[in-house]
């Protein structure tokens, strides 16, 4: 688990990391998993009570050209944020079916892959006017995609027994026997 709040040693070493942060065009792209933290929520917020659960989930974003960026999540356990949960779930590959009751499989959250879409997030830190980007959408696999593949194969398979039929029957005659 990554804590950021680690303290370091005067005498000791740390690991060099590069300062350059990314910003992504608003759009469509593809993401990992790379960290997922449980915590509680304490803030001060009229939306979210204290005490609120919640997964903090680390993405990386890759921007093609433009470049990868992590993208930090929250996804609070509360119902008026079940739709939320949906959509990540949904687009990570664990389907959950809509009016059903759906267990989660946290532990297989770290690593997998989805699409989110990403858009430009405008606040203020310190007096000074900063950019992010954060998730508007999680984006939900193209499920027809299978169904599209399976339909094919289905019509490749009538076509070829409609072939065959057609080149068995066509051969005979009334009354030859």
């Amino acid at each position: 688990m990554n804590n950021e709040n680690e303290f370091l040693d005067w005498n000791g070493s740390f690991i060099a990391e590069e300062t350059e942060f990314t910003l992504l065009k608003p759009g469509k792209y593809p993401f990992t998993v790379t960290d997922m933290e449980r915590k509680i929520y304490d803030g001060n917020s009229d939306k979210i009570p204290n005490g609120a659960p919640y997964a903090e989930i680390s993405m990386k974003v890759d921007g093609g050209a433009q470049g990868t960026t992590t993208v930090k999540e929250r996804l609070y356990l509360m119902k008026k944020f079940t739709w939320k949960l949906t959509q990540f779930f949904e687009s990570i590959g664990q389907a959950p079916v809509i009016g059903q009751p759906f267990n989660p499989n946290w532990n297989a959250v770290v690593g997998s892959k989805g699409t989110a879409e990403v858009e430009i997030n405008t606040f203020t830190s310190n007096g000074e006017e900063r950019q992010n980007n954060r998730v508007k959408n999680f984006i939900k696999p193209e499920a027809n995609q299978f169904m599209n593949n399976q339909q094919a194969g289905q019509t490749q398979t009538t076509q070829s027994q409609q072939t065959q039929q057609n080149n068995n029957t066509g051969g005979f005659q009334p009354g030859a026997f």
